[in-house]
């Protein structure tokens, strides 16, 4: 390779390499705007070692030499921009929104603000002792709250909105000049959800699920809404978990406590069933996007509201608050679908050899989305394949495993997820799969389907009853119906229409 070449291949790396510092840099000044409002010393002397050791072990020998001197540097300029930025006040706090809660990670709060009011916005978990310093530094123009700060914050807010007050809980922080103002957008963003599911709240006995923050914004709204009565259950009050079922004239449940929330995912302490009269069902909850209480509730025919629309209609609220200006409120609904699409896992059923990891491939390198076949995963973890796991402990064991595993990814979002023929058979796997599933019945020709491996499907009688038996399952939790077609791109091309329909993915992938 000659001199001009080599210079060539230089060239390509240093613009990759100047892309990738920008990149650096980016992150950078972002950590500096996250240490100005915490008040976090700019360099971390201890951090830096440990990157340099970490980088050195990365490397060849020959090379090490290199890692300290360079990293250094860039170290030391990265301190030297975010002193610059803090001098010339580009860290100024009409610059800084974002969260005060205590375990934030799997929030979607940032990126439902960016959508909503153009702004960054990040995430400050901390610890009860953290909160006086933090906001008597004041260095930030809006702040939400959320578990467990709502109340704790009003001691150190100068001025709190009427409605706050009555509720006796903050959501949200405005720094107007210097002095904090306590409003609490809760409220209008469980309105909001109730309109949307058509729930009506006036002259209906209500039980509410918790005492907390949001317990408290619910009932300012059931009073000022004619709510008939309003029975608060507890763990430890009056009326609890042990006397829930005496209240026999409820028609809407609302529940606030975390319970069935990510990733305690399926976990539920009421029985909808016990309470004749109920017409509606409302969670706060929103990952997952359909909780168990929610999923038995529509399975008997009751009206249901979930948590993402008021999450997305309380940031809306909360935005207007922050830029002091109107926001057409058409950015809720389309920022709801936006999130819900890209939570939900694309979900496969159908029966053995019908296609679902084929399809589940192409869909997952097409939408650029993680895929895990249950079948594979089940295989690879127990060491044998499927048939040596029905001959040596069992259908009831391989049931067990299957339906631990898939509990463990259907709780996650953004997956596409190959299905076992039988999974969806089961209640607790079927309400797996669609609490955060949008779910694909792929039906292929039965003389079409493979049998080979198949430990139900080894004959076409077999096949046959078990198909009957499956078919109203499969449909019953579908949301799209396909027949496969032995072309593949041509199945591919009908699965991909049908998702831009139900705005699941954008016309830009079909």
């Amino acid at each position: 390779m000659g001199l001009d070449n080599l210079r060539k291949e230089l060239d390509e790396i240093d613009n990759e390499l100047i892309e990738v510092f920008k990149k650096r840099m980016d992150i950078t000044k972002k950590i500096g705007r996250y240490k100005r409002v915490r008040d976090v010393p700019v360099r971390d002397r201890g951090r830096e070692n440990e990157i340099i050791k970490r980088l050195e072990n990365q490397v060849e020998e020959e090379y090490k030499f290199a890692v300290e001197p360079l990293y250094e540097k860039i170290f030391q300029l990265s301190k030297e921009y975010q002193v610059e930025l803090m001098n010339n006040n580009k860290y100024s706090p009409e610059e800084y929104y974002g969260l005060i809660g205590k375990k934030l990670s799997h929030s979607k709060s940032p990126y439902i603000h960016k959508i909503i009011g153009g702004y960054e916005y990040d995430l400050y978990p901390m610890d009860e002792f953290e909160l006086e310093n933090f906001l008597s530094r004041r260095q930030f123009s809006g702040m939400n709250v959320t578990i467990p700060y709502k109340v704790e914050v009003m001691k150190y807010i100068d001025e709190i909105s009427s409605l706050a007050k009555e509720i006796g809980s903050v959501n949200t922080i405005v720094n107007k000049k210097g002095k904090l103002f306590g409003y609490n957008t809760d409220y209008s963003g469980f309105e909001y959800m109730c309109k949307k599911a058509n729930i009506t709240l006036r002259d209906k006995n209500v039980l509410v699920l918790g005492s907390g923050g949001a317990s408290k914004t619910i009932q300012a709204l059931l009073r000022d809404e004619k709510a008939k009565s309003i029975t608060v259950i507890s763990r430890h009050g009056e009326n609890n978990y042990e006397n829930l079922y005496d209240f026999k004239d409820t028609e809407v449940i609302i529940n606030t406590t975390p319970i069935g929330m990510y990733p305690n995912n399926l976990e539920c302490n009421v029985e909808i069933s016990q309470f004749e009269k109920c017409e509606s069902v409302i969670d706060i909850i929103y990952n997952p996007l359909k909780t168990k209480m929610i999923l038995n509730a529509e399975r008997m025919g009751k009206k249901t509201a979930t948590g993402l629309d008021m999450l997305v209609s309380q940031a809306y609220y909360a935005s207007k608050l922050f830029l002091g200006k109107e926001i057409p409120i058409e950015v809720v609904e389309r920022t709801t679908k936006r999130i819900k699409a890209e939570m939900l896992n694309i979900v496969l059923v159908g029966m053995p050899g019908s296609g679902k990891t084929t399809v589940g491939e192409a869909l997952a390198k097409k939408l650029n989305r993680k895929f895990v076949d249950i079948d594979k995963y089940i295989e690879e973890q127990e060491k044998m394949n499927i048939s040596e796991i029905f001959r040596t402990k069992g259908e009831g064991e391989f049931r067990n495993i299957e339906s631990e595993v898939i509990q463990k990814f259907a709780k996650e979002t953004g997956y596409i997820i190959a299905t076992g023929g039988g999974t969806p058979v089961y209640q607790e796997n079927s309400n797996a799969i669609v609490q955060n599933g949008y779910v694909i019945f792929l039906d292929r020709d039965l003389d079409k389907l493979e049998r080979i491996g198949r430990p139900l499907s080894k004959d076409m009688n077999s096949l046959e009853v078990l198909y009957k038996n499956r078919y109203n399952i499969y449909r019953s939790i579908s949301n799209r119906y396909v027949p496969v077609k032995e072309n593949i791109d041509e199945t591919l091309d009908f699965i991909l229409r049908g998702l831009v329909r139900d705005e699941i993915i954008s016309c830009k992938w079909a």
